[in-house]
């Protein structure tokens, strides 16, 4: 019997857009909402996300803002959400932001690990495999997409994409390098799963787990 594999935990390092340009002289757009919407900015920065959340409501409330700073609104508001474990507030805001503002990486792999929290598997996959396309030298997409795959048991998938961040950005991860391995092994890919245990072995001399991978794909 196989023994259970190893989780990976879903993890990605926060990243912030870029507040759109305010422009003084632009009439069609509220000095209170862009006022709101600096003050999000800011909460969000110093990590009061609650905080963040309220201005970022107050700016989307009183509009008046141009399509960037709307998109900006939303977007932020769905992270400061997120990181108050709010993911069912999030998605809706994810979804906003990326109808405003269309084909957005940040967009896709936010809502990627929301929807993962959320248990929406399929959805998340398709989203951080989106934003990795998009954004390939990102390494923390691409660890994030490594894990949702791998956590969700998308094997097929997860072999690929955690041996894609085990070559590109964590060559002597020894969890990573494992992960890719039992995912080859699962979905039946014996010569990528000999090739991973393989790896694992130079990494971890005494893995047991390596030696019998190797065997059973030999």
């Amino acid at each position: 019997m196989r023994k259970a594999l190893t989780a990976i935990a879903l993890a990605a390092t926060l990243a912030f857009p870029a507040v759109a340009h305010i422009k003084d002289k632009d009439v069609n757009q509220s000095k209170e909402s862009v006022k709101a919407l600096e003050a999000g900015v800011e909460a969000l920065k110093a990590g009061e996300f609650q905080k963040a959340v309220d201005s970022f409501s107050r700016a989307i409330e009183i509009g008046e803002m141009n399509a960037q700073n709307e998109k900006a609104a939303y977007m932020n508001r769905g992270i400061a959400y997120a990181q108050l474990k709010q993911c069912q507030n999030a998605v809706p805001d994810f979804d906003k932001a990326l109808e405003l503002g269309g084909d957005d990486a940040l967009g896709f792999i936010q809502r990627a690990e929301c929807q993962a929290e959320l248990g929406q598997i399929p959805l998340a996959v398709t989203d951080a495999k989106k934003a990795v396309a998009m954004e390939p030298d990102q390494a923390d997409y691409a660890k994030l997409y490594c894990a949702i795959t791998f956590n969700g048991k998308v094997y097929a998938e997860a072999g690929p994409a955690c041996e894609n961040v085990v070559v590109r950005f964590e060559p002597t991860s020894v969890e990573l390098t494992q992960a890719a391995a039992q995912a080859y092994d699962v979905s039946g890919n014996k010569a990528k799963a000999k090739e991973m245990w393989t790896k694992l072995l130079a990494l971890d001399p005494s893995s047991e787990a390596a030696k019998q991978g190797i065997k059973r794909n030999s």
